[in-house]
């Protein structure tokens, strides 16, 4: 179990097959399935309040999700919250959020996203209830959380990381260190699980990620170990689903405010829910929680600058190069905040 110290780069795998509650039954073989929840990219702060040009509230946003998600709370196995867990980094972010985390009524467990600050996470989150294990044995599934944010951390050495100071644009795209894959790979190894799920921070959507190589060290894991059946993430605050090297991948909503790409508006927090079967089947589905929030937030179009950053047509430092004068030329819309 984790105590908050900075070796989290165990490879311990924790069976909660004890702690279930209300397990369903598979139709077709009569064996128990696995109900979990993922929540995404909470951008919490450390204090309430509204923040950034959204004006959105990290902590109104995930208490809808939750009172939205409670009774898929009550049947669920666990929950995975994947990343961006805290909005900048602040120790007290983390601090705060784990207290709320810790009321669930399942195991939750984390994993960090480019807004994360390591440090700062690790110290934070974990108490009772509240894991960074980086795996997870429920029946025949083997849930992995993994860390894809290698383009914005440097490892030095026995588990400790370092963030660097433009972490948050530059870990873009879900990249594995080389110590981060030989952990997973270790877990997977050592296992005998028949199903895999690999939950991460930055989906592997050619989409989004067009320079993403399947020959890398996540498709090799693809590749090595067929019994991966699916991998989950957050990042792009909207509901989307692909594939990556043959493997289905689905994208959770944000806790905060989520984006509906093909509409071009903002849209509601919301959470995904998976039903993971004995036989290796993965039902996944995504959920926007009703209410004023989510009113106010469709009624407002997304900005195409926003859009396009979320989906990968332009980088952050591709905007700032921009003029204002040209920002609004090649996205049709003022420039809403310095430095965008």
């Amino acid at each position: 179990m984790r105590d908050g110290s900075s070796d989290d780069q165990s490879t311990a795998v924790t069976d909660v097959t004890g702690e279930r509650r209300m397990p369903i039954q598979d139709s077709a073989t009569g064996d128990t399935a696995v109900r979990l929840i993922q929540i995404s990219d909470v951008h919490y702060r450390d204090a309430p309040g509204t923040h950034g040009f959204v004006q959105h509230d990290p902590d109104a946003g995930l208490a809808a999700t939750l009172e939205g998600a409670a009774d898929a709370l009550a049947s669920a196995d666990v929950l995975v919250a994947s990343g961006d867990l805290a909005d900048t980094g602040e120790p007290g972010a983390y601090r705060r959020l784990g207290d709320v985390l810790q009321g669930l009524p399942v195991p939750v467990y984390c994993l960090p996203g480019n807004h994360d600050s390591h440090d700062a996470y690790t110290a934070g989150l974990p108490r009772t209830g509240v894991h960074l294990e980086p795996a997870v044995r429920i029946g025949s599934w083997l849930l992995l959380m993994v860390d894809t944010n290698a383009l914005g951390r440097e490892h030095v050495g026995d588990g400790v990381y370092r963030d660097l100071d433009d972490r948050m644009t530059r870990a873009d795209g879900p990249e594995l260190s080389a110590p981060e894959a030989a952990r997973i790979r270790e877990i997977l190894a050592g296992s005998d699980a028949e199903h895999a799920l690999l939950f991460l921070h930055q989906p592997p959507l050619a989409e989004i990620c067009p320079n993403l190589d399947p020959s890398g060290r996540l498709g090799a894991l693809l590749r090595d170990f067929p019994r991966i059946r699916a991998i989950s993430g957050g990042h792009l605050h909207g509901s989307l689903e692909g594939e990556f090297a043959g493997v289905p991948v689905f994208v959770a909503p944000s806790t905060t405010y989520s984006i509906d790409y093909d509409g071009r508006r903002f849209d509601g927090p919301g959470y995904r829910t998976f039903t993971l079967h004995p036989d290796g089947r993965v039902e996944s589905a995504a959920h926007t929680v009703p209410g004023p929030i989510t009113d106010a937030m469709r009624a407002r179009p997304a900005p195409r600058f926003l859009t396009e950053l979320m989906m990968g047509l332009v980088t952050v430092e591709e905007m700032r190069a921009l003029t204002d004068e040209q920002f609004e030329e090649r996205f049709g819309e003022p420039r809403p905040v310095r430095g965008a």
